[in-house]
């Protein structure tokens, strides 16, 4: 058998053989490898493979990934190397496990395969690039309130089922057609959570830049933990190979589960929330391989990081929560409220913090999300008074009628992406009047046909003035210096949109 000879070929490479003493799934206890290291790679003679993760004087406490043949007194030999997985070209447009092993019936992974270690230590601060180009998400609510950039580490909180994963989803498509590389962490899913994930990414056409690395909830809590690591590892080969790469890690509350079953496991001790203390360094080294880097060649290269956490009736004060608050560089919160008032995305732009982002803003967009911010903080105070019943004046009734207004243009379905130009000029129509005196349910069905009209692919002669309108927009938008120019333009073009809508 082939394992047998890879087997006995890490015999003959080491000199050493041991034997499993005791099995506590996924842990096994060993002795008989005097030489062990902590994260050396251990095979079995059946060739299922482990990762050492516990040393004392008798015995080594090693993770084992694949338990299907393990029982007591089975022979274990050491590789005298890290455990590594198998990385290529051929891993986009797949599903497969955390050995990288393909997982979607569609048969090998093909490709010129390097073997990387899932655990890699981080670039160094001399490596590292400031964060300055904007990565546009697609979602309106995001790109303008809570602006991201390349090579940033961006939490995304929220209560359960409040639209995390959709918003992730959508920034994956969106950036799959910008030729950006994403790899999706899913850990610990529902199997039909899983295939709904896939079919959203085939049915936006973007699976073909996006690798999907996962492990169900019915599988190992060996196979949780390592799913981040592999998954990184496999962001940072196509990072080193020049590209823009984004990994979502979904998500840690249940990684940091799995991880504390395996310490309790191994018998460490507990600490808050019986959670090993340690949980802070695993979680801060993954978050920390991510960035915005010069490349051997001299050009910039980044992974954009987003790991998941959840929250309970927004308490973002678990241990968990405020660990990877404190090592990221922002959080997009998904507040339950939004959520039950029918905002959608359910994102609470107020509570929501971008340390670098906004460092990759130009100047019309820092101008227009001032004056939507003060909008809306108006609003939401006029709309606190006006549920007592009392009495609105009229500019009190226009300030509502207006925040209402900006909630329809944030407000959007999760398979509608909207490019940085298009954003701009809805808002640019907005304060220019455009819906002054329209229903909000009107105005939506018009931003609709907008933006159905701007983004078809080919616009016929008899559009041509949409077209010239949108050239101009796709090329000078970002140039304006303040919103009152965007306004102006917008302002002489709505004549010309008036005829379409």
């Amino acid at each position: 058998m082939k394992t047998n000879q890879e087997f006995e070929k890490y015999i003959e490479k080491t000199g050493e053989s041991g034997y499993i003493i005791h099995c506590s799934d996924p842990i096994v206890y060993l002795s008989g490898l005097p030489s062990l290291k902590m994260g050396e790679a251990i095979v079995s003679e059946d060739g299922e493979r482990g990762m050492v993760y516990g040393l004392d004087r008798r015995k080594a406490g090693v993770l084992m990934f694949e338990t299907e043949k393990i029982e007591a007194a089975r022979k274990m030999a050491r590789t005298d190397d890290f455990l590594r997985i198998p990385v290529s070209e051929g891993l986009l447009g797949r599903i497969v496990d955390p050995l990288c092993l393909p997982i979607d019936r569609k048969g090998p992974v093909l490709g010129a395969k390097e073997y990387l270690p899932i655990k890699e230590k981080a670039p160094g601060i001399t490596k590292r690039v400031k964060v300055a180009e904007p990565l546009e998400t697609g979602v309106m609510m995001v790109d303008l309130l809570v602006p991201l950039g390349y090579g940033q580490r961006e939490t995304v909180i929220g209560d359960a089922k409040t639209g995390k994963t959709n918003f992730l989803l959508q920034t994956i498509s969106n950036q799959a057609k910008k030729g950006t590389i994403c790899v999706y962490v899913g850990i610990g899913k529902e199997s039909p959570t899983l295939k709904s994930v896939e079919s959203y990414l085939k049915e936006m056409k973007a699976f073909d830049k996006v690798v999907m690395m996962v492990t169900t909830s019915s599988q190992s809590a060996a196979l949780h933990y390592l799913a981040p690591f592999s998954g990184t590892a496999v962001a940072e080969y196509f990072r080193n190979k020049g590209h823009k790469v984004i990994i979502v890690y979904d998500d840690f509350s249940t990684h940091a589960k799995a991880y504390r079953e395996i310490s309790l496991l191994l018998k460490r001790a507990p600490g808050r929330e019986a959670y090993p203390g340690d949980i802070f360094y695993v979680h801060a080294t993954l978050i920390e391989r991510a960035g915005n880097i010069k490349t051997a060649d001299g050009k910039e290269a980044s992974i954009t990081s987003f790991p998941i956490v959840e929250t309970l009736e927004n308490n973002i004060s678990g241990f968990i929560q405020t660990n990877l608050l404190a090592m990221t560089d922002g959080h997009v919160f998904f507040d339950i409220d939004e959520f039950k008032r029918g905002q959608m995305p359910a994102v609470n732009a107020f509570l929501s913090v971008s340390r670098v982002g906004n460092q990759t803003r130009e100047s019309l967009s820092k101008d227009l999300v001032d004056k939507i911010k003060k909008r809306l903080v108006s609003y939401r105070k006029i709309l606190e008074v006006a549920q007592f019943g009392s009495e609105l004046s009229k500019e009190n009734k226009q300030a509502l009628d207006f925040g209402g207004k900006i909630e329809v243009l944030l407000s959007q379905d999760a398979k509608v992406l909207i490019p940085r130009y298009l954003q701009l000029f809805l808002f640019g129509l907005l304060f220019s009047g455009f819906w002054k005196n329209v229903s909000k349910k009107a105005m939506k069905e018009e931003v609709l046909k907008i933006l159905r009209l701007f983004q078809e692919e080919k616009l016929t002669d008899s559009k041509k003035e949409i077209k010239e309108i949108k050239d101009f927009l796709e090329v000078e938008v970002l140039k304006m210096k303040n919103a009152e120019e965007l306004k102006d333009f917008c302002e002489q073009v709505s004549p010309v949109l008036e005829k379409f809508i």
